[in-house]
């Protein structure tokens, strides 16, 4: 059937209209952003007068500058513990709340999601205070119930203070991830776990071979989405450490940013703007390699 002999003119141009409306705001906000910043990553640039074309010199300085990689190994840890974090524990919680003997799980959604709702800035600045060596609520609660050889200097060790650091952002985002992996779970037809359940396969079986297999591409999203995020990780950490001591919790956000405003290089800032860009695209490439394809059940149900 054509569309002419279901939509008149009129509607037809509305919808056009509609298509085109989010296409100009993704191209102004998107697109074009993206191609000036790439312009002048190949320039040398101050931020007044014209800029000066210098090719791919200002990658060949990072890839040659120690400090570059100090921060991207930095930013990579981040990544790999923070989306290990998120989406596992996210969804290891999104599991227990399928459980039908589990009690007030509005209450648990909603304590869960608060934190997302936060400013990252303050969430940075709460943790802050919770890590202080001197008045910390950390170390006052080990110190409390007689565990004073626990007790950190969680923001100032260089052995622990990137793991330190990896823990706001994980509770801070647990909850968005929880809600999307439900929403997923809660479009599983109840047929599938009433067959399951006459078959015999219940609790953590049911969750790992019935649950997991059909909500593969939502888990496989979820962790591009959390490890692109992370990579441009900038808030938290200034907050928390401004990138101390040392470089030892700068990110590549951060090298950026002291880079472009501090040093006044905007052309080796947008050159380590579009470094951000190509590792998050090879992240994701690499987790749309390994996830590819479906969870594979080698045990049907009845055997689980």
């Amino acid at each position: 059937m054509n569309t002419r002999e279901i939509f008149n003119k009129k509607q037809i141009a509305w919808i056009y209209i509609l298509v085109l409306v989010p296409f100009i705001y993704f191209l102004f906000v998107m697109i074009i952003p993206l191609g000036t910043s790439i312009f002048y990553s190949l320039t040398k640039w101050k931020g007044i007068g014209d800029p000066e074309f210098v090719g791919i010199q200002n990658y060949i300085t990072l890839i040659k500058t120690p400090d570059f990689w100090l921060v991207t190994g930095n930013t990579l840890f981040l990544c790999v513990v923070c989306t290990l974090g998120q989406v596992g524990i996210a969804l290891l919680v999104a599991f227990l709340l399928t459980f039908k003997k589990l009690k007030f799980k509005k209450f648990h959604r909603a304590v869960i999601f608060f934190p997302v709702v936060m400013a990252a800035i303050v969430v940075g600045y709460v943790w802050r205070f919770i890590y202080s060596s001197n008045y910390g609520l950390l170390n006052s609660f080990l110190t409390s119930i007689g565990k004073p050889e626990w007790i950190r200097f969680w923001l100032d060790d260089q052995n622990i203070v990137l793991r330190s650091v990896a823990v706001p952002v994980i509770w801070q985002y647990i909850g968005l991830y929880m809600i999307i992996l439900m929403s997923a779970i809660s479009a599983i037809p109840q047929e599938v776990f009433e067959c399951a359940e006459i078959d015999g396969c219940t609790g953590w079986k049911k969750s790992i071979y019935i649950t997991l297999p059909m909500i593969w591409d939502t888990l496989k999203i979820c962790i591009i989405l959390c490890a692109s995020g992370t990579m441009k990780i900038y808030e938290h950490l200034v907050a928390l450490t401004n990138g101390g001591p040392g470089r030892a919790t700068e990110s590549l956000a951060m090298y950026c940013y002291e880079y472009t405003f501090k040093f006044g290089n905007f052309g080796m800032g947008a050159a380590i703007a579009v470094s951000i860009l190509i590792f998050a695209l090879l992240i994701a490439g690499v987790i749309q390699l390994l996830m590819g394809g479906k969870i594979r059940i080698r045990r049907g149900v009845k055997r689980a």
